[in-house]
């Protein structure tokens, strides 16, 4: 077992997985060209089509959790990525936007079935040191993917509004690395039932799952209207959306490495520097009209992300019972994925009250609402110290 643990073709198989992850998203930079392909389609349905799989993931996430306990994990796994195959590229050879949107029903469907497996196989395979390694380089994985896919999808989406759906074949390589690298695990609870007896969700828990899904709905501006702002500016084609959402996932990438020495240095605090950053990034981008702005903003929203996201994923495993670690961090992604799903909806809303649907009337609500979090968030912290010192 200890020569599986350590195997180097094992740790790829298990992170490819993470690397597929952040593909859902990455057709954004797309969205203005398949737009202009499918003049009828609003900008809200397009925003409805870039998040379904999301949506779709939801579900069937949850139906993950039953199947695991029926059928071998290597045969689920093997499923779950034909289905993100099929899905992920049936629009490039479909012309018809409804046949485009069950393609991504299908693609949420394959996400959902592996999603559970992208965290549950690190804890099935490894363990303590070997392990918090291993997380780290799964944040690593998915952004490394989006930053890759991202600008790939600008460049292809310059030449076809269909060509960006390529990127979802590098689910072959992984199914490949599956089939070869990956033995059959021991059966890993993905339900929330640890040696027959339920395990309830405690307030912790609760609290960053409530947390995190409400930080979805503001991230989602990002990809939801980053293209269009591109486009309506004048500031570039899809090119330029790709490379923007790169140097987001690449200002993501950075913080994620740098993620145990920065909670070290500022601990709790961590969060409120996260928010500060992610307030700072959209703050830049509603008033953005040069590339300089449009980069520089994109790269601080990744920045914010990159730190807010695995100091989530730390507290929730510090405030989870240890036999409900796989199922509240099953939990935790249905939140981001409600979050995500609900999104356009929520954010058009918002738009038609305040009667500006402008994206980068969008990104400053985002920035007011980030920065009035991370002053919440402050006060309370001092509050707290201050508390547990007079005591």
């Amino acid at each position: 077992m200890q020569n599986i643990k350590s195997a180097f073709g094992l740790k790829i198989a298990i992170l490819s997985l993470s690397f597929l992850l952040m593909l859902r998203m990455t057709i954004s930079p797309a969205l203005a060209e398949i737009g202009k392909a499918f003049p009828a389609v609003s900008q809200e349905t397009l925003m409805i089509m870039l998040v379904l799989p999301s949506l779709v993931a939801i579900v069937s996430g949850f139906l993950a959790g039953i199947v695991s306990h029926k059928f071998r994990t290597k045969l689920v796994l093997y499923v779950a990525l034909v289905l993100f195959l099929i899905g992920g590229m049936g629009p490039i050879f479909v012309h018809d936007f409804r046949l485009i949107m069950l393609c991504r029903v299908i693609l949420g469907v394959g996400i959902g079935f592996f999603l559970p497996y992208s965290a549950g196989l690190i804890a099935t395979f490894y363990e303590g040191r070997e392990r918090n390694q291993m997380l780290g380089f799964q944040s690593a994985s998915c952004s490394i993917g989006n930053v890759i896919t991202s600008l790939v999808a600008g460049l292809l989406a310059v030449l076809s509004w269909n060509l960006p759906f390529l990127i979802y074949g590098f689910a072959f390589i992984s199914l490949l690395l599956i089939v070869v690298y990956l033995p059959e695990p021991q059966k890993v609870g993905l339900d929330g039932r640890h040696g027959g007896r339920s395990v309830a969700v405690n307030k912790g828990v609760t609290l960053v799952c409530v947390g995190v899904l409400l930080y979805s709905i503001l991230y989602f501006a990002f990809f939801g209207y980053l293209a269009f702002i591109v486009d309506a500016s004048g500031l570039g084609d899809a090119k330029v959306s790709g490379l923007a959402t790169m140097l987001m996932t690449l200002g993501a990438l950075i913080m994620g490495l740098s993620f145990g020495q920065i909670v070290r240095f500022m601990k709790s605090y961590a969060l409120f520097l996260a928010l500060i950053l992610n307030a700072a990034g959209f703050g830049i981008l509603s008033v953005a009209n040069s590339l300089g702005e449009l980069f520089a903003g994109s790269f601080i929203v990744g920045l914010g992300f990159g730190l807010l996201m695995p100091y989530a994923m730390m507290r929730l495993n510090e405030a989870s019972d240890r036999a409900a670690v796989n199922f509240s961090n099953a939990l935790f992604m249905t939140a981001v994925n409600i979050g995500t799903a609900a999104a356009p909806k929520i954010l058009v809303a918002v738009g038609q009250i305040f009667g500006n649907e402008d994206g980068q009337f969008i990104f400053h609500i985002c920035t007011i609402c980030m920065f009035g979090s991370a002053v919440i968030y402050l006060v309370y912290s001092v509050g707290t110290a201050l508390r547990s010192r007079a005591y």
